[in-house]
């Protein structure tokens, strides 16, 4: 006689399968075999209110639920759960919180690199030396900035396991400090008279471009200049410049309101979140004349747009971040700011504001930061000279 397929092992489960149900929703299914032996069926659809492209965010919540059954006891924390149980718990915490979906997403990312150093690790066996020895590890073979948020994770994950009264401190409090081996790079910031002359350069360089064009006709050709004025007009971060739409500004008042972003979201495409990167990002600021002009024309240009936003793609459809950016990086070495991204610009405007001796509450409300330190100790410019410190040393011997 035929043998049957062969029994799953306990807390493991069969092939995923995705069944599109229509309209961006699918089912993800599989069988998986319980502690008690008996092999069932689990599925989950895709999450509520998003559009899953091909299924990938059905797949991930059906991982989430497998992951939660092999603890034995749904969302019961004990001191047999692993930590990798634990991280997908701390995942879906903060999906119900509605966090942001990038964040979402290089967490999942971050998890890939922990899973293979701690993820089978029991929550009783989770100490601070066996967790300081797993990110240790990471930042070895991934570098400080995933080693960053696996810490940040591992922290979130481990702390459910105290909420429970399974572990009396969180371990990760107890871990060594994290070193950079270069220090950070970052954008680089952009002066005023260097605004000015990039203000002009984008629409009226004569440098050549290719095939008899100039690089400003690139700029205009490919919808370069007028988002690249409003960057260094507001400081706005590139996802809301590209969820900007018509009806967030007051043409009376020339108040923009910011309270949306464009992303990318893994298995669904682009979608503009009704929200900023923070609280602190959703915020209103008045826009300086030059970028009212350039919206004031703008307006009479054809740029059909179906989502409303100031700045589509080509076709209408929301603009990709990182497309925007890659042909930045093609015009800007023309425009002589061959190191500037569209991130130097919110440095710029924070460090112009410094120069004005506005304070950095203004410049924190501004870029829409949540923290005042963030403002001074990363985005005002650093190293240069001060003149008024002389100034004021020369008043001792007058």
């Amino acid at each position: 006689m035929p043998r049957g397929r062969p029994p799953l092992r306990i807390g493991a489960h069969g092939k995923i399968k995705r069944v599109s149900l229509g309209g961006g929703i699918w089912l993800a299914r599989c069988r998986f075999r319980d502690d008690d032996g008996v092999t069932r069926i689990v599925e989950r659809q895709s999450p509520q209110g998003q559009y899953d492209q091909r299924g990938q965010l059905a797949e991930d919540a059906l991982v989430v639920a497998l992951e939660a059954r092999r603890t034995g006891g749904g969302d019961e924390v004990t001191g047999e759960t692993t930590v990798s149980v634990l991280c997908a718990q701390h995942i879906q915490n903060l999906v119900d919180k509605g966090r942001a979906t990038r964040t979402i997403d290089t967490y999942r990312d971050v998890v890939k690199a922990i899973e293979p150093r701690a993820g089978s690790v029991r929550t009783r066996e989770a100490t601070a030396g066996r967790m300081n020895k797993a990110i240790q590890a990471i930042s070895d073979r991934h570098g400080y900035s995933t080693a960053k948020q696996a810490r940040t994770v591992l922290r979130g994950a481990l702390q459910l396991a105290v909420i429970a009264d399974v572990l009396p401190t969180n371990p990760i409090d107890s871990v060594s400090r994290l070193e950079r081996k270069a220090p950070p790079k970052g954008a680089p910031s952009i002066n005023a008279q260097g605004l000015a002359q990039l203000l002009a350069d984008l629409r009226d360089s004569e440098v050549p471009w290719r095939a008899g064009r100039t690089v400003a006709d690139y700029c205009r050709t490919a919808d370069l200049a007028d988002p690249i004025t409003l960057l260094i007009g507001t400081g706005m971060r590139r996802g809301e410049l590209l969820g900007l739409r018509w009806r967030d500004i007051d043409q009376a008042t020339s108040v923009a309101t910011i309270c949306g972003k464009v992303v990318r979201k893994r298995g669904g495409g682009l979608i503009r979140e009704p929200f900023a990167k923070s609280d602190a990002g959703n915020r209103s600021i008045i826009l300086p004349g030059f970028v009212m002009e350039m919206l004031k024309r703008r307006r009479t240009e054809p740029h059909p747009s179906i989502d409303g936003v100031i700045f589509p793609s080509s076709t209408g459809t929301l603009r990709d971040p990182d497309n925007f950016n890659q042909q930045w990086a093609k015009v800007r070495e023309r425009l002589g700011v061959p190191d500037v991204s569209s991130h130097s610009f919110r440095k710029a405007l924070a460090t112009l504001l410094d120069d004005a001796a506005l304070s950095a509450r203004v410049g924190a409300d501004q870029l829409g930061h949540r923290h005042v330190s963030m403002t001074q100790d990363v985005y005002f410019g650093r190293g240069r000279i001060h003149q008024a410190v002389a100034d004021v040393l020369d008043q001792l011997s007058s």
